[in-house]
C-alpha cells in the first residue's frame, strides 16, 4: 500500500513539473562562432542530456577496451586457482585414503597451480611420507622453515620425522625450537619435557615444567605430581653418585639427595616410592626419627612394600627381636591390611618367632584361610617351614604352589614390570609410566580351585617339587625382567606322604 502511494506521489510530482514547463516553455539561445541557435528550454535540456549519455557511453567503451587484458588475466587466474584448490582437495582425499600415487600427482598439480606454500608443501610432504620417501618428506618440511608463516608447521613435521627415525637429539632440537616459537603449544611443550626426562636431564625437565605450568598447559595437580617425580629422580641420581664418594663429600651428596627427596615428599606425601626414598636418605644422614615419621604417616594412609623394605633396614646392627617389635608397631598403624600382615610376618621371621609369623599369615595360609595366598605369601610360608622344622619337602611344596598362586602387585607399565619403582619406564622411556598394580599377564588363579589341587598333590613325589623349585628361585632373582610371554607352568606336585612321614619326627607336633 505504501509503495503504491509513493509511486503515485512521484508520478504526480513529475506531471506537475511537466505542466509547469508547458505553461512556461521559455527560450534557450546559444551563440557559437557567429551562429545563433534558438530552441525551447525543454528541448535544449533533452539535447544536453543525450549528449552527456553519449559521452559516458563512449567513455565506458574506451575504459573496457583498456581493461580487457587485465580482465582476461584475472579470469585465467581465478580459473587456475579453482583448478589448484580442486587438486589440493583431491590430494588430501588421496592422503586420507592411503593412495600414495594419486596424492603425489595431485600434490604436484596443486604446487604448480597455487601460490600457497603452507598447503602445497604440506600435501607434498604427506604424499612423500605415504610413499615411504622419508628423505623427500624431510626436504619439503625443511623448505617450510624459510617462511615465517610455515616455520612452525615445518618444525612439527621434522619433529615427527626425527621421532620416527629414533633420532632423539634431532627431535629434541626441533621440539625446543617449536616451543620457543610458540610456548602455548601443548605438543611442543610435552615433547620437550618427555625427551628431557627420558634422557635423565632432570634440571632441564624441571625448567620446562615451570614454563608448562606457567602457560597453564597442564592442571596444577599434574604439575605437582611431575615435579615430585623429577625431584625424586634427582635425589636417586645424587644418592647413586654418593656411593662412589667417601668422607665429607659423600655426606654432602647424601644431604643434597635427602633435601631433594624431602621436597618431593612435601608435594606427594602419600606416594610410597618417594616417601621410602626420603626415609632411607634421612636415615643415612642421621635424621632417623624424621625418616621413621614419614613412613609411619604414609603407612597409615596406604601400606606399601617399598615402605616396609626401608622400615626393616633403617637401623643398622639392630637385633631381630627389636626389628620384629618395630615391624609390629608399624603394622598396628593399619591393621588387617595384607601388607601389614606381611610386614609383621617378615619381622617375626627375622626374630625366629615362627609362631608369630604363622599367626600373621593365618588369614591366607592357615587352616581357616579365607583368602588365596599370593606368590609372596607362599614364599614366606616356605621360609617358615624350613626355618622352624627344617622341612625342605614342605618348603618346596610351598615354592611350587607359588608358581600357581596369584601374582602380587608390581610396578607395571607398557612392556615392563618390576618390584622397584623407576621415574622412567625403561622399556618405553615414558615419564612416570609405572603404576602399582597386578600385572595383566598374571594367571587367573582362584582360592576355591586351589584346595582340591593341594589334596591331589600329596601323592606326588618330592623329586618333582625339587625340579620345579629352581624355576621359582629364578623368577625371584629376576623381578625386573620384561616378560614377553608366560611359559606354561607345571602341575603342583606338593610334598608326598613319604616325605611327610620322614620329617614328622623332625618337625614334631605341627599346628597346621
Amino acid at each position: 500500500m505504501l509503495r503504491a502511494l509513493y509511486t503515485f506521489l512521484i508520478i504526480a510530482a513529475l506531471s506537475a513539473i511537466a505542466i509547469w514547463l508547458a505553461d512556461n516553455p521559455g527560450e534557450l539561445v546559444m551563440h557559437w562562432r557567429g551562429y545563433e541557435i534558438r530552441t525551447s528550454f525543454v528541448i535544449g535540456v533533452a539535447a544536453m542530456a543525450l549528449a552527456a549519455f553519449l559521452a559516458l557511453f563512449i567513455y565506458r567503451i574506451i575504459v573496457s577496451f583498456i581493461e580487457t587484458p587485465a580482465s582476461v588475466s584475472a579470469f585465467l587466474e581465478k580459473r587456475r586457482q579453482q583448478k589448484g584448490f580442486l587438486a589440493l582437495s583431491r590430494g588430501m582425499v588421496a592422503v586420507a585414503a592411503g593412495d600414495a600415487g594419486d596424492a603425489k600427482r595431485y600434490a604436484a598439480q596443486a604446487h604448480k597451480l597455487l601460490d600457497a606454500p603452507p598447503l602445497t608443501l604440506l600435501l607434498a610432504a604427506q604424499a612423500a611420507q605415504l610413499e615411504g620417501d622419508e628423505a623427500g618428506a624431510t626436504t619439503y618440511f625443511e623448505q617450510m622453515l624459510a617462511a615465517p608463516e610455515t616455520e612452525f608447521l615445518g618444525l612439527r613435521g621434522l619433529f615427527i620425522q626425527a621421532r620416527r627415525a629414533g633420532d632423539r637429539d634431532r627431535a629434541l632440537a626441533h621440539a625446543r625450537r617449536a616451543f620457543e616459537l610458540r610456548p602455548q603449544t601443548p605438543w611442543a611443550a610435552q615433547a620437550v619435557f618427555e625427551i628431557e626426562a627420558a634422557e635423565e636431564d632432570w634440571d632441564g625437565a624441571l625448567k620446562t615444567l615451570d614454563r608448562v605450568v606457567a602457560a597453564k598447559l597442564i592442571p596444577r595437580d599434574d604439575g605437582r605430581r611431575r615435579r615430585a617425580v623429577l625431584l625424586a629422580a634427582k635425589a636417586m641420581t645424587a644418592e647413586e653418585a654418593a656411593r662412589a664418594q667417601t668422607g665429607e663429600a659423600r655426606d654432602a651428596a647424601l644431604s643434597r639427595a635427602a633435601k631433594l627427596a624431602g621436597e618431593a615428599v612435601s608435594l606427594e606425601p602419600q606416594f610410597a616410592p618417594v616417601v621410602a626414598l626420603a626415609a632411607r636418605l634421612h636415615a643415612a644422614t642421621g635424621k632417623l626419627r624424621k625418616g621413621m615419621k614419614l613412613i609411619e604417616e604414609a603407612w597409615k594412609a596406604e601400606p606399601h612394600p617399598d615402605l616396609a623394605d626401608v622400615w626393616l633396614d633403617m637401623i643398622e646392627g639392630e637385633t631381630g627381636y627389636d626389628r620384629a617389635e618395630r615391624a609390629r608397631a608399624l603394622a598396628a598403624r593399619h591393621p588387617g591390611h595384607v601388607e601389614s600382615r606381611v610386614l609383621e610376618a617378615r619381622g617375626a621371621i627375622l626374630a625366629r618367632d615362627w609362631a608369630g609369623a604363622r599367626n600373621a599369615l593365618s588369614v591366607y595360609a592357615g587352616p581357616g584361610a579365607s583368602e588365596a595366598p599370593t606368590q609372596r605369601i607362599c614364599e614366606l610360608m616356605a621360609e617358615i617351614e624350613e626355618g622352624e622344622f627344617g622341612d625342605r619337602g614342605a618348603a618346596r611344596g610351598w615354592l611350587t604352589r607359588a608358581l600357581h598362586a596369584p601374582e602380587d602387585p608390581q610396578w607395571s607399565g607398557a612392556g615392563y614390570r618390576a618390584h622397584r619403582w623407576s621415574p622412567i619406564n625403561p622399556a618405553t622411556g615414558e615419564f612416570d609410566g609405572l603404576s602399582w598394580t597386578v600385572p595383566a599377564t598374571a594367571p587367573a588363579a582362584s582360592f576355591e580351585a586351589a584346595e582340591p589341587a593341594e589334596t591331589e598333590a600329596l601323592a606326588a613325589p618330592v623329586e618333582a617339587a625339587e625340579d620345579a623349585a629352581p624355576e621359582a628361585d629364578a623368577a625371584a632373582e629376576k623381578p625386573s625382567e620384561v616378560l614377553v610371554f608366560r611359559p606354561p607352568l607345571p602341575d603342583d606336585p606338593g610334598p608326598d606322604d613319604e616325605a611327610d612321614g620322614a620329617s614328622e619326627e623332625a618337625r614334631g607336633e605341627r599346628k597346621w
